[in-house]
């Protein structure tokens, strides 16, 4: 009787802390307990609105406000969703927030707050709509943030901004129909990537402002319309990458980095490009090798050289490939030749090709000496400008440069090959139309022969009969074997095509022939 109590009384005993952990996880006052939220015993929120039409409200207020004891948040298939100030702000051992397929999602100042004492927590939108995004929404240690296919009506000042340890920033597919100045401000980041979709109109000053990326800065596949000078102003990444977009409008000096490694510029559809657009991607100082003055190089040869070395050592590659730029100027595509050495490659100047413009154009890529100067002397007023000094030319092939031939709708043509058919006649093709007209002026020369030959020859070969002897009679008779002339006094015109010749005044009756036949025959006598 006493065991049968016992265990009784410990089946009931555990059944109350179940049921006490259960409430202290899920809070039985709190959102878990009413549709379309429910919550497991690992205080994982998950909301699926496929069969609520209703507004879902996530605060920290109200019999349904969120438990703080909540490790992760998941919401999807919402029509609205409100994600009222701090509300996140409480839960310490927070790990993740996804909002998925959200209709209309409203944020406000400091939604995504997250408690002081919770560590890399991941946050991420996805398939979603937000028409404004407002300032200050994310505050604390945030590992990651992913927004993916995400359309922003207004991307507010400060919308991002005090990120603490934040690894990832990525934006992919995002349709941003207005930004804000300092729109990213101040925060450090490893990686910082826009992928796909779209900045509006215009991107205006300092967009992305006093940004520090560790890794790696990337703009993949973005379309934007005007970029003002001065849109991004970031420091430190090791690699900066700008490929696949479509820019309207780069007006001058649009980026302003500091890099630590290579600057890949690739494949990517330029409508206009301003004087210094690129002039302001430059090598950190910190790691930066300084312009050597001339009175040191010639003061000694030896501490030149070194110098040379160290300095080329310390300069990164910049590649400039597959670009297409419809309108630029001199200066347009200059780069700071201090800190990388610049590759060109594949570069389409989207206008038809001009014989008269092709030298110019070529000349404001690759010739900026007085712009490059004035442009370096007003961003560094205590550094002599680094063309003082001799500078690598760079290096062209005859692929760097292409035009459109055949007006706007054209085929690509390298410079060259438009220069040979269309400007110029190079080398082999004059010596192919020379021997072509040789030949033709041999063969007339060639006929011309022939026919004065043949015209010759006919000449010379005409022949005109005579009598033999020359006062050979015209009618020739015989009477009693004696030759006479009776037509000799006779006044009727003889015609001399019918004269006869008469070797030695003979008949030919008169003329024998001896024939001599000899015939020999093998001796058969013997010896």
């Amino acid at each position: 009787m006493g065991a049968t109590r016992y265990v009784l009384g410990s089946a009931i005993l555990g059944l109350f802390w179940s049921s006490l952990l259960k409430g202290v996880l899920t809070n039985s006052t709190s959102r878990c307990d009413y549709p379309p939220c429910s919550c497991d015993h690992y205080g994982r929120l998950t909301c699926d609105c496929k069969e609520e039409g209703e507004e879902l409200i996530l605060t920290t207020e109200g019999d349904r406000r969120l438990s703080p004891h909540t490790s992760r948040i998941m919401v999807s298939n919402c029509s609205s969703v409100i994600l009222a100030n701090s509300s996140l702000a409480s839960m310490v051992g927070l790990r993740s927030v996804d909002l998925i397929n959200v209709a209309n999602l409203t944020l406000v100042r400091q939604s995504f707050e997250l408690s002081s004492h919770s560590t890399r927590t991941r946050i991420s939108v996805r398939n979603s709509s937000i028409d404004v995004m407002p300032s200050f929404v994310f505050r604390g240690d945030i590992e990651a943030i992913t927004f993916e296919n995400v359309r922003i009506g207004q991307l507010s000042a400060f919308s991002f901004a005090n990120l603490i340890h934040t690894d990832t920033l990525r934006l992919e597919n995002c349709r941003v129909e207005t930004t804000e100045a300092q729109a990213f401000k101040k925060f450090d980041v490893g990686y910082l990537h826009v992928i796909g979709g779209s900045f509006g109109d215009q991107l205006p000053s300092r967009t992305m402002n006093d940004i520090e990326v560790y890794h790696k800065f990337m703009l993949d596949g973005v379309r934007m319309g005007i970029v003002r000078s001065n849109a991004f102003i970031m420091k430190s990444p090791r690699t900066v990458a700008i490929q696949n977009c479509a820019i309207e409008s780069l007006e001058s000096e649009a980026f302003d980095i500091t890099a630590r490694g290579a600057v890949i510029i690739k494949n990517n559809t330029f409508g206009s490009i301003g004087v210094g657009a690129f002039l302001g991607i430059r090598a950190d100082r910190e790691i930066r090798s300084p312009p050597q003055s001339s009175s040191s190089s010639s003061s000694s040869s030896s501490s030149s050289s070194s110098s040379s070395s160290s300095s080329s050592s310390l300069v990164h590659g910049l590649i400039f490939k597959n670009n297409s730029v419809s309108s630029f100027e001199e200066g347009s595509l200059m780069f700071d030749r201090a800190s990388f050495r610049p590759e060109i490659d594949n570069l389409l100047i989207a206008q038809a090709c001009d014989c008269q413009m092709l030298p110019v154009w070529k000349n404001n890529v690759l010739n900026y000496t007085s712009v490059y100067s004035r442009f370096y002397v007003r961003q560094n007023s205590l550094v002599p400008p680094p063309l003082s000094q001799p500078q690598e030319p760079i290096n062209e092939t005859p692929e760097t440069f292409l035009c459109l031939d055949g007006g706007l709708d054209g085929v690509p043509t390298s410079f060259v090959d438009y220069e040979t058919r269309h400007c110029s006649l190079g080398g082999s093709m004059l010596v192919l139309i020379l021997i072509i007209v040789g030949a033709v002026l041999a063969l007339l020369a060639s006929v011309c022969l022939i026919v004065w030959c043949c015209r010759r020859r006919r000449r010379n070969n005409r022949k005109k009969w005579i009598s033999v002897p020359t006062n050979a009679p015209d009618v020739v008779s015989k009477k009693n074997g004696v030759i006479g002339r009776e037509a000799a006094t006779s006044g009727t015109p003889v015609d001399s095509r019918i004269t006869m010749v008469v070797p030695d005044g003979r008949l030919y009756r008169e003329t024998e022939f001896h024939v001599i036949v000899e015939k020999a025959e093998p001796l058969t006598t013997e010896l």
